[in-house]
């Protein structure tokens, strides 16, 4: 790659790469004046993003132009360096060794969010493009990546926000026994339900004195089936089959499950068993939660119920985190360890003309998610606290820094188990339910309605389109949209526990 400088005539520096200019070699400053002078954007950026933009002369037209919005940059090339100040963020096109970083659009996600790609101005430096076409190509179609998951997920918050709200709303009104954990020294054990689970039932048996045993919720009905009783089950997901899973194994066990208050639960289990309310610090569920008086644990929201219950046992702990089922990979035969409470369902609709091998070949487990967590589980650096365990398995994919290890390890890592500090709980007051609860939890989602954040989680598209339209003539439309779609969302939340 050859860059060339050169001082030009009013005294700034210009440059060239594989002789394409990057700059006007006669006045670089007016040139980037008029690239964002002539910059189409019909809406309020959040954020703007350009692709490497060389020596950034644009930088500070841009910071005029759009004073409310962070400045982000992606680099080609590490040549331009010492303009990276004149940014809010930098990414890189390629990572330390060269190559392309195909994270690259994770970390885009990552930083603006969902609400900010879509409150997000992009441009191109053009010369770049010329002068790194490979690469160019390469990062427009990480940012197509991440603007396609920013839609998604929106798409995905509009369906399930109800639902979500619903859920924490029967949360407050039915749980009556909740708790917090008190921190320690112990080593965690947490149980996923890939087919690896399997190997090591006889020794989790075997050393279970050694650990605080974790169980996600799809893992609960093999460990429970197998006389393994969890210290804690950990269920994030707020959809009707999440609750399925530990609906068996909890309606005659003292196995406290944590759950957010967007997470899905019967209400016989909510008022039987010990609940440890787990907060992520945002979301119109946890408002409800929080004002009607629930202590919870802070949690990290994750893709996965293993990640969250991951990050949850690192804040638990200073001791080591075991891994065990977490195989993260497409399974031609079943994609759980048995018995499975989805597999029992989809079970009974077996027989001659679908049988049960039959359909467990041709079930397509979502790859397409599988992939994404195991790349985030990959590309994740927990300073060499997290293991994977089993009994010798062969698992299809190694998972970066995570260090795969037996039960020989293990045996050997766990020797000073008794001389560490075991995680209790502390049970909170037990609660009641009745029309004055029904009353105080109405009053808290009208109290809540209007506010921005129940806004932005209720309805995010429209929340979206309001705020980028500011002070154009499509403004009072979108607000009367957001308007009436929080009544409608009013409306339907309340009926959830008028019934």
């Amino acid at each position: 790659m050859d860059i060339t400088f050169k001082d030009t005539p009013n005294g700034e520096k210009a440059c060239s790469c594989n002789n394409v200019r990057l700059h006007s070699f006669y006045n670089p400053s007016k040139e980037a004046e008029r690239f964002v002078e002539t910059a189409e954007c019909q809406f309020t950026p959040s954020y703007i993003l350009v692709t490497e933009p060389a020596l950034s002369y644009c930088a500070p037209y841009l910071n005029k132009r759009f004073p409310n919005a962070e400045l982000f940059c992606i680099r080609f090339t590490k040549a331009f360096d010492e303009c990276n100040s004149k940014w809010n963020r930098v990414f890189y096109a390629e990572n330390e060794m060269g190559s392309l970083n195909l994270n690259l659009s994770e970390e885009i996600f990552s930083s603006m969010g969902e609400e900010g790609i879509s409150s997000c101005l992009f441009l191109s430096w053009k010369a770049s493009d010329q002068a790194f076409p490979e690469t160019s190509n390469f990062t427009w179609d990480q940012i197509k990546k991440a603007v396609l998951k920013s839609r998604s997920v929106l798409g995905t918050r509009n369906y399930f926000a109800k639902r979500w709200t619903k859920n924490a709303l029967r949360f407050s009104l039915f749980a009556k026994k909740t708790a917090v954990l008190n921190k320690g020294t112990c080593d965690i054990l947490i149980c996923a339900s890939g087919p690896s689970l399997y190997s090591s039932l006889d020794y989790i048996k075997q050393f279970r004195e050694r650990f605080f045993l974790i169980a996600v919720s799809s893992a609960l009905s093999p460990l429970v089936h197998n006389g393994i009783t969890p210290d804690l089950c950990v269920s994030t997901d707020g959809g009707f089959y999440a609750k399925r899973h530990i609906s068996y194994a909890l309606n005659n066990r003292d196995i406290p499950l944590a759950l957010p208050g967007e997470g899905s639960s019967f209400a016989s289990i909510l008022s039987k068993a010990t609940v440890v309310p787990l907060y992520y610090g945002d979301g119109t569920s946890e408002d409800i939660l929080r004002e009607s008086g629930f202590k919870g644990m802070k949690a990290v929201r994750n893709g996965s119920v293993s990640g969250t219950a991951l990050y949850l046992a690192l804040n638990l702990t200073d001791g080591n985190i075991y891994y065990c089922g977490l195989d993260l990979a497409f399974s031609k035969g079943y994609v759980h360890t048995q018995p499975n409470e989805l597999e029992k369902t989809d079970a009974r609709f077996d027989g001659r003309l679908r049988t049960t091998e039959t359909r467990i070949s041709s079930a397509v487990l979502n790859k397409g998610a599988i992939d994404i967590y195991r790349s985030w589980f990959s590309s994740t650096d927990f300073n060499g606290r997290v293991f994977r365990l089993s009994n010798r398995y062969r698992y299809e994919y190694p998972l970066g820094k995570i260090q795969d290890i037996d039960w020989d390890d293990f045996e050997i890592k766990t020797k000073d188990f008794n001389s560490r500090k075991k995680l209790e709980a502390v049970e909170s007051e037990t609660r009641g339910n009745g029309p004055d609860k029904i009353s105080e939890l109405k009053e808290i989602c009208r109290k809540n309605s209007m506010s921005r954040e129940w806004i932005h989680n209720a309805v995010p598209s429209e929340a979206v389109v309001m705020e980028r339209s500011q002070g154009t003539d499509s403004y009072d439309e979108a607000k009367n949209i957001v308007e009436e779609g929080m009544k409608n969302f009013l409306q339907d939340i309340t009926r959830a526990i008028e019934k």
